[in-house]
């Protein structure tokens, strides 16, 4: 009786740190990390826990992790459906991660500050980031004053679109379409008025918001690294997102007139 009591309290003690290990590694893969940083992160969080026998595997849509004490083993797999660049939060849960590794802090402690660092994210600076991007590239590509004005105001519609679009959890692909169709239809409308000159200009500098550039880069890390199943389907998901950028593109151009 003895020795099933306390082997009930070693898997709730291995259960714990597997869940908490897992927990900082699904977020981080969901704000962008590359494989290897997962791994590495809830390996070392593992370790910190005095645990000495773990295999952690990732892809980008799965993270799967075993570990053991050498008399009992567990096995848990997080299921990643969505995908979002967010550096800062990032930033915050490499931190979290050390604190962990040098204190061993309960999970509850770190569940708290994962949803502090998910409710940080400050939307003002998000769409004045966003708005001043978007100009700036106009600019960039030769437009004009009128023109980075006119992709500024499109940035703002596009941002208060992304708030109501995140609530309903639509596919990327989805996403991607419709913000690029939206982007198209916008300025087709302005310049149809009289405000702006350079049409392929102002759309090229919203465009830019949407190219998955960094993605496309941590695929191309995560091939070096030796990640590459990891790396090929990060890289032809960034492919396949700019032909479906380019597709609402071109469909809001046909359906303003501006395609003869």
């Amino acid at each position: 009786m003895t020795f099933f009591f306390m082997e009930v309290v070693m898997n709730i003690a291995l259960n714990e740190v597997l869940s908490l290990s897992l927990d900082i590694g699904e977020r981080m893969l969901k704000c962008g990390a590359e494989i290897s940083r997962v791994e590495d992160t809830i390996e070392r969080i593992i370790t910190g826990y005095s645990l000495k026998s773990n295999e952690v595997f990732v892809l980008n849509s799965i993270i799967i992790a075993t570990i053991s004490n050498g008399e009992n083993s567990i096995t848990e797999t997080r299921r990643i459906k969505y995908r979002n660049i967010d550096l800062l939060e990032l930033e915050n849960l490499n931190d979290l991660s050390r604190k962990i590794c040098s204190n061993n802090i309960s999970r509850k402690e770190v569940l708290n500050n994962i949803e502090s660092y998910k409710k940080s994210s400050n939307k003002c600076f998000t769409a004045i980031g966003m708005m001043l991007a978007s100009s700036s590239f106009t600019l960039f590509f030769g437009g004009t004053f009128i023109d980075s004005i006119v992709s500024l105001v499109i940035a703002l519609v596009l941002f208060f679109s992304d708030l109501k679009i995140k609530k309903s959890s639509l596919n990327n692909f989805i996403y991607n379409f419709f913000s690029s169709f939206l982007i198209g239809i916008c300025a087709v409308i302005i310049t149809s008025i009289g405000i702006g000159t350079n049409l392929d200009k102002i759309i090229i500098g919203d465009i830019m918001l949407l190219i998955p550039g960094l993605s496309t880069f941590i695929s191309i890390n995560d091939i070096f690294k030796g990640d590459t199943v990891s790396g090929i389907s990060r890289f032809t998901e960034g492919i396949f997102l700019a032909l479906v950028i380019a597709g609402g593109i071109g469909i809001a151009l046909s359906i303003g007139g501006a395609i003869k």
